[in-house]
């Protein structure tokens, strides 16, 4: 059985190097050892993992399919061996977290933090607004915004994040619904072109078709330009807070908001989920309540 998961280890640095030369340099192995080994495992398992020739390699279908999986057992292993050591290591390892580009800004200084106090603990961040493929660009946990949970992965309700309409102080002033399909809109590019502005009161909801004169897939560049005067547009409350309290924005019709958005932390894998990741997922809980609206505004 060591025999084995020594092969499958070796498997799986030879998947992370891209090359059998790469994975024996890194784990001083002879390259003859290593392609011993991963011969002795395809023979046992019955399949071809690897495609080589003389040049490049290659993982097959079913390869990619056993790194996969063989990954979380090996990690699921350390995971339990960590648990018996009296010694506290929930913050050790590489995560890698992805973050939407504006609320990653709020939670990069206490991450950054983190890393200080735990050395052991390697972080990656992605501050970035696309939906990342998990799988295939190794984040350990994405915490995403969306008015519904993901399909394609396990996810966790974090928080309540409500978005409301900006413009800055010069911006003409708003007086009623009616008056915003004549103005300039700021809006996200990930929005189509033609989709409606969809605004809720206490009594009623009502779709706005808008003039969008600016759209960008960032939310900096969103609220850059909100703040320079040249639309109208919608921002999560806690990205607004700092530019309200500076006087760059200003609220427009208080009375709407745009749909409420979920914070989700979604994980590529429910099956295991390392404590190290659990841990981060949890000091940026900790963070919601002083920035998510449903609980500074009251």
């Amino acid at each position: 059985m060591n025999n084995k998961l020594n092969a499958i280890s070796t498997f799986l640095s030879v998947a992370k190097a891209g090359s059998f030369s790469a994975a024996a340099r890194q784990s001083g192995m002879k390259q003859s050892a290593v392609s011993q080994q991963i011969a002795a495992l395809e023979q046992e398992l019955g399949v071809v993992l690897l495609h080589r020739t003389t040049r490049t390699m290659k993982l097959t279908e079913q390869g990619e399919r056993y790194s996969r999986d063989m990954q979380l057992v090996l990690d699921a292993m350390r995971e339990a061996e960590m648990r018996l050591d009296p010694v506290d290591q929930q913050f050790q390892g590489r995560v890698h977290v992805q973050l939407p580009s504006g609320l990653g800004q709020i939670f990069l200084p206490h991450l950054l933090s983190l890393q200080r106090l735990h050395p052991e603990l390697h972080l990656m961040l992605s501050l970035d607004d696309r939906i990342a493929d998990l799988v295939a660009e190794g984040v350990d946990v994405a915490i995403r915004l969306s008015s519904e949970p993901p399909l394609a992965h396990a996810a966790r309700v974090l928080a309540r994040i409500e978005t409301a309409l900006f413009a800055a102080p010069k911006f003409q002033a708003v007086h009623s619904v009616r008056e915003l399909a004549t103005l300039p809109h700021v809006r996200f590019s990930g929005i189509p072109l033609d989709a409606p502005l969809r605004l809720l009161s206490q009594e009623e909801t009502l779709d706005v078709k808008v003039n969008t004169v600016f759209r960008a897939n960032t939310s900096d560049a969103l609220l850059q330009a909100l703040e320079s005067g040249i639309g109208i547009g919608g921002m999560q409350l806690p990205l607004a807070v700092s530019a309200l309290k500076n006087g760059t924005l200003v609220p427009v019709l208080p009375a709407w908001r745009l749909p409420d958005r979920f914070l989700y932390a979604v994980f590529p894998d429910a099956r295991f989920i390392p404590q190290r990741v659990r841990r981060v997922v949890s000091v940026i809980e900790q963070l919601l309540p002083e920035i998510a609206t449903h609980e500074t505004s009251k």
